[in-house]
């Protein structure tokens, strides 16, 4: 009796593998390259003013970041679509007390671009730009992931995360105009010479509002404690004290 053979299959190399990093290569991803860096980011960057940026960095270290309005204008002319995302409320706790954390979790498609991605997005309710402002509810936190997750995906997709004051320049923006979040809370002695946000007079009206104080008494407050003849005109230096006096329902603090 015999024992049976099992054929081996053999791997014959008809012709070398060709090379892929060539010459021909180099030279079409260096004309990639130098169509990405000085024409595409640019553009991209383009697409946006600098009231969508941030600067979450230091003056010798500045850290750009685009905001949920900013990466609303570069959706559309990168086809960027998706379906309704995932919202998910997370409780949590630790030794700090009990929060809550929303999360935003989609798939983000530029059909420009020919790509896509699974992206996430989060807020929790100790955000630190939702407790100096000292009030909010908790739509602002689910707003709040839905604009992060929106950030997130059109960001990575486009590549335009983290932009030098160099690319931001050659986009025709000047960073110097890009507001700074200073999360110390320490200001400058030059930044209490400057004028209140649109945010930050829309919440003094807002407490004015709950206090039941009329405007007109709020215009003849500021006019006479302050010299001032509307809420845009408000200092950095000032604004504390007038929410206070706003909180107290319009009245003078006690001596």
């Amino acid at each position: 009796m015999t024992t049976p053979t099992l054929d081996r299959q053999e791997i014959i190399e008809d012709a070398p593998i060709e090379q892929i990093i060539t010459e021909d290569f180099i030279a079409r991803f260096e004309k990639q390259a130098d169509l990405y860096q000085h024409r595409y980011l640019p553009i991209c960057l383009k697409l946006t003013n600098e009231a969508d940026w941030l600067n979450h960095g230091k003056p010798d270290a500045p850290k750009f970041s685009l905001q949920a309005s900013g990466a609303e204008k570069v959706c559309n002319p990168l086809g960027m679509v998706w379906d309704r995302p995932v919202v998910t409320k997370h409780e949590r706790q630790d030794d700090r007390g009990t929060h809550y954390e929303y999360e935003v979790e989609g798939i983000i498609t530029s059909r420009v671009l020919r790509r896509f991605g699974w992206f996430t997005g989060n807020c929790s309710s100790r955000d630190v730009f939702f407790n100096a402002r000292g009030t909010y509810d908790e739509g602002d936190i689910r707003k709040a992931a839905f604009s992060n997750w929106l950030v997130n995906g059109v960001t990575r997709l486009a590549g335009i995360r983290n932009p030098t004051i160099e690319m931001l320049s050659k986009a025709g923006l000047n960073p110097s105009k890009i507001t700074g979040i200073d999360y110390s809370k320490r200001r400058a002695p030059e930044d209490d010479a400057l004028v209140i946000s649109d945010a930050q007079r829309k919440r003094l009206w807002a407490i004015c509002k709950e206090q039941h104080i009329s405007e007109e008494t709020t215009r003849v407050y500021l006019h006479d404690k302050y010299d001032l003849k509307s809420t845009s005109e408000i200092k950095r230096k000032d604004y504390d004290a007038i929410c206070a006096w706003a909180q107290r329902g319009g009245q003078e603090e006690p001596k």
